[in-house]
């Protein structure tokens, strides 16, 4: 191969990658950065099609054009880049569908707390939450539907919760909440309150919540005690509401004979 069919050739393959470029721009979201890159691509290209178009050598025009494809190239890979790790750091740490941290997150996340707190003496408490009557949602409206619910739990959860209470996907309707530095004391008025007050309404179903809690070192001094004990204190919820709803069930029917 001469140096001119190498030379060709390598022209050749920059239109190529420019094209390419183009191509990934419009199917990706990450639009502006393949656009930057094309544009850095043709940088490249254009002032070798120019050479062997005249024949003539590298003008310092040209020689500005390839520096500023370089540039524009070094820049959209760079950006590129920091989506990527982005992409891995939300993959590592949270959920997909809620935005709230994963399994995965959390359980490190309360151990390494667990570490410090018994290191410091300090304390800190877990949350089990249950959604009431969200199978409702998915039954009668569908899973997409159930998605949408979830997100907005999700959404009034943070509203109803410190800046800085970590909320997790536990299961597929089952949260864990960490509240950093919340007292044995405190934690059971936090818990009865997102019994008593917290609603979500989706087309005709409430979404309410069964909230089981421990804490750290009254109740346990392990993630798998703190767990299965905010696991009961969940389920005992859980039947609570259960009787209760029964009971409405049992006085409206009896109002309506």
């Amino acid at each position: 191969m001469t140096f001119e069919d190498f030379f060709a050739f390598e022209t050749l393959l920059l239109a190529i990658l420019s094209g390419l470029s183009l191509g990934l721009a419009w199917s990706r979201k990450l639009l502006k950065d393949f656009i930057i890159m094309s544009v850095g691509f043709l940088g490249l290209t254009v002032p070798k099609v120019h050479i062997v178009w005249t024949g003539h050598i590298m003008t310092p025009w040209d020689e500005a054009m390839v520096l500023f494809g370089t540039v524009l190239i070094g820049f959209s890979l760079i950006r590129l880049s920091i989506w990527s790790l982005r992409d891995l750091e939300e993959a590592a740490f949270y959920d997909p569908l809620t935005g709230a941290y994963n399994r995965r997150f959390i359980i490190e996340y309360i151990n390494e707390e667990l570490r410090k707190s018994k290191r410091l003496k300090s304390e800190f408490s877990i949350l089990l939450v249950d959604l009431n009557d969200f199978k409702k949602v998915n039954d009668r409206y569908g899973h997409e539907a159930g998605d949408r619910a979830l997100k907005i739990v999700i959404r009034e959860l943070r509203h109803a919760l410190r800046d800085y209470d970590l909320i997790a996907r536990w299961g597929g309707d089952e949260f864990l909440i960490v509240l950093p530095a919340e007292k044995g004391s405190e934690v059971l008025e936090v818990a009865n309150r997102l019994v008593a007050d917290f609603s979500v309404r989706y087309e005709d179903v409430t979404i309410t919540l069964s909230v089981g809690y421990a804490c750290f070192p009254q109740d346990a001094d392990t993630l798998e005690k703190l767990i299965d004990i905010a696991d009961e204190r969940m389920y005992h919820s859980k039947k609570m509401y259960k009787e209760v709803r029964r009971h409405a069930l049992d006085d409206k029917s009896k109002e309506e004979v």
